[in-house]
């Protein structure tokens, strides 16, 4: 694909700064738990909001319960714009321009306006020159909006590849219409929001094949005991920790749940907060045998969660031996 590694380089002076990658995945929908595609022809980026070949500003970027009813699952991804003037979103590389049906969905609580780029070579390019369209877009606050940008209507200039300067105008059209009037081609779409510096979210991302689904991190939560064997009315140090499929701590605050062995769940009233290691920790008397456990609340970005269950044995006072008689 030596025309779609030719705009690859061309597309990097404007897309060099990606979000996290992850290693390649297969087609069809696939659930991430943060930025990171994996996939080569569709991933998340930012890009100045009116020129493409300009530099753009990162994104922090969250998961998020919603916010109103995710198109797919519960959550979805949530970016925060650095300032006004960047747009963050999806790039898909396609082979048809008169085929490319890229879409995502976009949320945001106070509105966001957004920009999109379409870059293409068609049959009558010159050498050394591709099509660059453009179009400003917007979404209202109080709900979930699609976006495709094979819907929008795009105004078109032929651009010097070299030093992005222009040589010609294309007219405004859709990429369908384009694609009719100037032959089909290879090419990039790349649609984003967050030019208004307003936060918002993305879900249900297609393209290429692919559609990717935002959802929770799968969390760990363990539990420990200072001593597993007490006397009544010792106290025993109960300790927990939440870590992500990386094994690294999250710091997650834990709620003690504790049951004689057989009987209901007791919750305490409030959860417990983590120490500067990242563990919780609290200090329990015990009068009798106790099972204890810890209960992860949800957070927007993980579902709820338990740890095993260990028991703390409790042992009565020994008694005087009885003298016998003779």
């Amino acid at each position: 694909m030596r025309l779609r590694s030719t705009l690859m380089t061309v597309a990097a002076v404007a897309l060099v700064c990606t979000l996290p990658v992850a290693p390649a995945q297969a087609d069809g929908v696939q659930t991430l738990t943060g930025p990171a595609t994996g996939d080569a022809s569709v991933y998340l980026t930012y890009v100045d909001c009116t020129d493409l070949f300009a530099p753009g500003t990162a994104p922090a970027s969250r998961l998020n319960l919603g916010p109103f009813d995710a198109p797919m699952g519960r959550r979805s991804l949530g970016l925060v714009p650095g300032g006004p003037g960047s747009a963050s979103g999806p790039v898909v590389f396609f082979d048809s321009l008169a085929s490319a049906d890229p879409s995502f969905s976009v949320a945001s609580t106070g509105g966001s306006t957004g920009t999109s780029y379409v870059v293409v070579v068609t049959p009558d390019t010159p050498p050394g020159a591709a099509w660059l369209a453009t179009t400003t877009l917007s979404v209202p606050s109080g709900g979930w909006t699609q976006v495709s940008p094979a819907q929008l209507a795009y105004d078109w200039t032929l651009i010097d590849l070299a030093s992005h300067a222009a040589l010609q105008p294309g007219g405004t059209a859709t990429t369908g219409e384009f694609a009719a009037t100037h032959g089909d081609g290879q090419g990039l779409v790349v649609t984003g929001f967050g030019c208004n510096g307003g936060a918002f979210n993305l879900d249900a991302v297609s393209g290429d094949g692919s559609t990717f689904d935002f959802e929770g991190v799968a969390l760990d939560t363990s539990v420990s005991v200072s001593r597993e064997q007490a006397v009544a009315g010792e106290s025993v140090t109960i300790t927990g920790r939440v870590t992500d499929p990386n094994a690294r701590t999250t710091g997650d605050p834990l709620v003690l749940e504790s049951r004689t062995p057989g009987g209901a769940w007791r919750a305490d009233d409030a959860p417990v907060l983590v120490g500067p290691d990242g563990v919780a920790r609290v200090d329990v008397p015990v009068t009798e045998t106790t099972e204890f456990r810890w209960h992860r609340p949800e957070s927007q970005y993980a579902d709820e969660g338990w740890s095993g269950a260990v028991t703390v044995t409790v042992a009565d006072a020994l008694e005087p031996v009885a003298a016998t008689e003779k």
